[in-house]
């Protein structure tokens, strides 16, 4: 499967291997993130596969404009975007749904990544208004949880998780478990 030209935001983290991944299957990747020497890194480490590396503050909704209307003109439609965004941008993933819905016609997928140290209810309503022609793919990540004892998820067990989620179909993915909520780490 190649996903055509895709963006992540905040994927050089715990995302790296997901990044990576998504990288090797596709044309071109574009991956923002706010911690220099993260993108260096990863940028290195994925040298063969097409992938830039940029840095970017998405609670600046100018430069996030700029940025994804660069790498449409630059590398062509849109094919995935990739976002784990926290709270500090709360306007960063309703105008990368608006702005390249603006560019484009293509037919284009929305890998929605809910962190685990929020509050449930963040992590489970559903995605707010989607473009036509935009397929939203929630990823929520939970928590491992034995009946006893309960530990965050791994970065292997996200990338793991993400990888599944945009290989399959289905809107909701959920990573290890979010219940009981009570019981998280």
């Amino acid at each position: 499967m190649n996903y055509g030209h895709v963006l992540i935001f905040g994927g050089t983290g715990m995302l790296a291997k997901a990044t990576g991944w998504i990288a090797a299957r596709s044309e071109r990747t574009v991956v923002f993130g706010r911690n220099r020497h993260r993108l260096e890194r990863i940028a290195k480490q994925y040298d063969g596969y097409g992938l830039e590396a940029k840095q970017l503050d998405y609670t600046d909704n100018a430069a996030l404009i700029k940025e994804i209307h660069a790498a449409h003109s630059q590398h062509g439609p849109i094919g995935m975007v990739v976002a784990w965004i926290h709270g500090t941008a709360p306007k960063a993933l309703p105008t990368i749904k608006e702005q390249i819905s603006r560019l484009q016609r293509d037919p284009w997928t929305l890998v929605h990544i809910k962190g685990s140290s929020s509050r449930l209810s963040d992590i489970t309503k559903p995605d707010p208004d989607a473009p036509e022609n935009c397929q939203v793919k929630e990823v929520r990540l939970g928590f491992v949880y034995d009946g006893t004892s309960s530990r965050w998820l791994t970065h292997e067990e996200i990338s793991d998780g993400i990888i599944e989620a945009i290989k399959g179909n289905q809107p909701i993915t959920v990573v290890g478990t979010l219940e009981p909520w009570d019981k998280r780490p």
